[in-house]
């Protein structure tokens, strides 16, 4: 799975298991981690990643690519907006 997003300040890529986010200089995070922020609120994340953990899960959710080990993770999203 390769996902690319498009900001007017940013370039965001989710290759697998890795989210990349240039902004200025390149940071990267796991998926798993950006998923579990956006479900929890917490873990240790570059902002220029925090800014946008919902876009990239919403993005993901939308395309069928959050699947395999983050199926209960996906379960609990759609738990979470209904």
């Amino acid at each position: 799975m390769k996902v690319r997003l498009g900001y007017p300040d940013r370039i965001v890529e989710v290759d697998d298991r890795t989210v990349r986010v240039f902004r200025g200089r390149l940071v990267s995070a796991p998926l798993s981690e950006v998923v579990s922020y956006y479900l929890r609120g917490d873990g240790l994340l570059p902002p220029a990643v925090r800014e946008i953990a919902r876009d990239i899960v919403g993005v993901l959710l939308r395309t069928g690519e959050l699947k395999g080990e983050y199926q209960g993770i996906t379960e609990q999203v759609h738990g979470l907006s209904r």
